[in-house]
């Protein structure tokens, strides 16, 4: 086997809910207000961080009282960098699809390709509960995200596009101005390289992003679903 080598990528988790990202009694020194992340966003751009990760929250609890959207969070930070590559989490249900595609293409736009996405299927059934939100089992809320990945790719490149599955059903939907979506079509369905217990998904072309994955019968769903989409899959480091 090769192996190659690429210089390190740094990035760091932004802290748009209160509580500095851990659930704890003690005072934090990080601040979830707007002033100060974007002194924290440039500080690490002149550092050399080339991205930073948003965290989707709607509700309060578990150290996070207060929270920032983050889409529009990442969209604020990216108007006040230059450099700097924001991946803003998505959740599937609160989210649509439709409204996902056209939102993050133009946010694309706006910033030069500097936006990406972590599409995470949800860990806290109070949230979704307070929002009026299903609550699937643990491994059907991978199902839906798989649907909310492929309708998004659908949406992004292809004309009249329909899908029908178990949670999302869209009818010919026109695609998007091609020009908006090309950018995000080759950053976030790049590639895919799983290994046991975690999915490596490649986001912002160079930039990598781990998901935990604790069920082996959804380990090898994410594998079917790569294949499908044509992603490179680094067979050697399968268990």
């Amino acid at each position: 086997m090769t192996i190659t080598t690429s210089a390190i990528k740094f990035a760091y988790w932004v802290p748009n809910v209160s509580g500095g990202l851990v659930v704890s009694d003690i005072e934090q020194r990080t601040d979830w207000s707007y002033d100060y992340n974007v002194r924290l966003a440039q500080t690490a751009e002149r550092s050399g961080f080339e991205y930073a990760l948003t965290q989707i929250r709607f509700t309060a609890g578990y150290g996070a009282e207060n929270q920032h959207e983050s889409v529009s969070f990442s969209h604020a930070l990216l108007a006040q960098t230059e450099k700097l590559k924001v991946i803003a989490a998505i959740l599937p249900g609160p989210w649509k699809p439709v409204l996902a595609a056209k939102q993050l293409a133009t946010i694309d736009y706006l910033t030069q390709g500097r936006i990406a996405i972590n599409v995470v299927s949800g860990w806290f059934r109070g949230e979704f509960d307070a929002i009026g939100e299903v609550w699937p089992e643990h491994d059907e809320r991978y199902v839906r995200s798989e649907e909310f990945i492929r309708t998004l790719k659908g949406i992004w490149t292809t004309d009249n596009y329909s899908f029908g599955g178990k949670y999302i059903t869209n009818s010919r939907i026109t695609r998007l101005n091609q020009n908006l979506c090309k950018n995000l079509i080759s950053k976030c369905f790049k590639a895919a390289v799983p290994v046991p217990h975690v999915i490596w998904l490649r986001v912002c072309q160079t930039g990598i992003l781990p998901m935990v994955i604790v069920s082996k019968k959804l380990k090898n769903r994410l594998m079917m679903f790569a294949v499908k989409q044509n992603w490179a899959i680094d067979r050697s480091r399968l268990a």
